[in-house]
């Protein structure tokens, strides 16, 4: 249980939904969430890793509190993600296979826009999946 975290931005709407449908869809509880700007960020993303703040991305980490940590950011998150997810949701993370430039730029898009949506701030979902 809770063996991934997701870094994502806590002050927008889009990045919210995002979090609520992967929570929703979660259900062998394999996620916890914390903001990129919150304290789990900052003694996570650190040395190599510390760019990763600054990426614009929602952020994977797979297997969160071993040494063999996996970061992935963009459109390698999203995929891996629902790879990680699977009832059925495998099926669409099957193309977190393919090289990132095939789909980055169209998450690139969505990420520089993600404030201009007119998407109502949602709940984030039950507190204990949230880190600080």
């Amino acid at each position: 249980m809770y063996e991934h975290l997701v870094f994502f931005d806590h002050e927008c709407p889009f990045c919210r939904k995002s979090v609520r449908h992967i929570i929703e869809n979660d259900v062998e509880k394999h996620f916890l969430f914390a903001p990129i700007n919150g304290e789990t960020a900052k003694d996570i993303l650190i040395g190599p890793q510390a760019h990763l703040k600054n990426a614009n991305s929602l952020i994977l980490v797979e297997n969160y509190e071993c040494t063999s940590r996996r970061f992935w950011i963009r459109s390698k998150a999203v995929l891996r993600i629902y790879w990680l997810t699977g009832n059925g949701w495998g099926l669409v993370g099957v193309f977190s296979f393919l090289p990132g430039f095939l789909l980055d730029p169209l998450y690139r898009w969505v990420a520089e826009h993600r404030h201009q949506f007119k998407l109502k701030m949602p709940k984030e979902g039950p507190e204990e999946r949230f880190l600080p």
